[in-house]
């Protein structure tokens, strides 16, 4: 609830401009309760959770290649959600909200520009993927120039996500060793094992 009666007199006190017991208000350094710990369990459970389901079910009667394009008959919203999670990380939701904080609302232009790369993407690169029903990208350098440009392009991109990936794991770790006084590399080591975890399964 906002409290516009704010003093702006030097040497008067200011109003707080939230009401409630916050730690800019108090002063008091807020704990993780037992009832965030348990959400926070319950959201790497989960998908573990399911990873472990879906790994079962298709090995049942799913081939390698059925895995790989899911038999051609995955609707748009899982490819979609899929993407997504794909390019969001910690990265974007914890550095978005900075990014703007700092330096305005310039940063939307990015977002134009990648609605537009999709958009041509999707009309001039998935169409012949499509068609030659290769499973990467990988593969259809392979096809077109050779097994040398596939291994070069391949190691370009595992450099890159090495890098990539350590940010992506640092900065949530971060936070989370903030709020909850686990041990940075605690953090590290669960959310890695985690998602081993899954990946492998």
């Amino acid at each position: 609830m906002f409290n516009q009666t704010v003093c702006d007199t030097p040497g008067v006190p200011r109003e707080p401009k939230f009401r409630g017991d916050y730690t800019f208000n108090t002063g008091a350094v807020k704990h993780v309760t037992a009832v965030d710990m348990g959400v926070f369990a319950f959201s790497l459970v989960v998908p573990t959770l399911v990873g472990i389901y879906q790994a079962w079910r298709s090995s049942l009667n799913m081939s390698f290649e059925d895995y790989m394009l899911a038999k051609g008959r995955m609707g748009c919203v899982p490819v979609g959600c899929s993407l997504v999670a794909s390019f969001l990380s910690a990265i974007t939701i914890l550095g978005g909200p900075v990014e703007v904080y700092y330096h305005n609302t310039m940063n939307a232009w990015v977002g134009f520009a990648f609605v537009m790369v999709c958009a041509l993407c999707s009309q001039i690169f998935l169409p012949v993927f499509y068609e030659l029903r290769v499973k990467s990208v990988y593969q259809y350098l392979e096809m077109r120039f050779s097994r040398t440009v596939r291994t070069a392009a391949f190691c370009i991109f595992l450099v890159h996500m090495i890098f990539y990936m350590a940010l992506v794991l640092y900065i949530p770790s971060l936070a989370l060793s903030r709020v909850t006084g686990v041990h940075l590399w605690g953090s590290i080591v669960t959310i890695t094992l985690v998602c081993i975890l899954y990946v492998t399964i």
